[in-house]
């Protein structure tokens, strides 16, 4: 059985750990899936501008980044109960299609296999949300370079939603398109829906098996290469710098 890289980040500056998402994928050292754990922190879509998406004056003890994907915000408070995901592998119209409505579904699958193991009624909304009864539970991200694939995304145990459009510039226009009333009715959370508080170790144990299962591989915990932690190094300047965050 073809073996792949596991690695779990635990609680990291998300600053940090866009920089090692960027060396991961540059550096081409094997097929991987990784966790962390992110401080509180709003992270910026590749092509959003701050002032736009976000009441600055009022998400100042938050960190910013900007990141190498597109796509809207990720948001995390200080609950701690989110599970954060990295997924790098070659495009092969296989296990990583070439397609990217079809990349996002096959992985996202990984998260939808693991939610119906609760019960959920999960689902798959393109072209990259995880969905439990219609109501967004996981945002992803992807790009791409040198025939590899990233994509990224969240799994919500717990949220603070009204925490998130305090300090947010959400557009009417964003939500009625997905013909909700509002953006709470559009979001849910495990615990939530299940009606008790998860173990978020146990959560991740049954991703990490299920991404196992669907791929057909042997998940072999490691950690960053040589290579990898040497260009994380030359990342970091970029990352902690206003001119990255603010750029549009």
């Amino acid at each position: 059985m073809e073996q792949w890289r596991y690695i779990d980040f635990r609680k990291v500056d998300i600053r940090d750990m866009m920089a090692i998402n960027e060396a991961i994928h540059r550096c081409d050292e094997g097929n991987t899936l990784f966790f962390w754990a992110p401080t509180k922190s709003i992270i910026l879509g590749y092509f959003q501008k701050a002032a736009v998406e976000l009441d600055l004056d009022t998400c100042k003890d938050y960190t910013l980044v900007r990141r190498t994907s597109g796509g809207g915000i990720a948001f995390s408070d200080d609950l701690d109960r989110q599970i954060n995901y990295g997924v790098v592998g070659t495009i092969d119209d296989d296990k990583f299609p070439l397609d990217i409505v079809g990349s996002y579904k096959q992985i996202c699958g990984i998260l939808i296999d693991t939610l119906k193991e609760y019960g959920l009624n999960a689902g798959f909304r393109p072209i990259n949300d995880v969905t439990v009864d219609n109501k967004k539970i996981s945002g992803n991200a992807m790009t791409r370079r040198d025939n590899k694939t990233l994509q990224h995304g969240t799994l919500l145990l717990d949220f603070d939603i009204k925490e998130m459009l305090r300090i947010s510039n959400i557009p009417k226009e964003k939500y009625m398109d997905k013909q909700i009333q509002s953006i709470e009715q559009g979001m849910t959370w495990m615990d939530r829906e299940l009606g008790y508080q998860l173990d978020l170790e146990e959560v991740k144990g049954k991703i990490r098996k299920n991404f196992e299962k669907r791929f057909d591989v042997e998940l072999i915990d490691s950690n960053l290469s040589g290579k990898e932690e040497a260009m994380v190094q030359e990342l970091l300047p970029k990352y902690y710098s206003d001119e990255w965050t603010y750029k549009r």
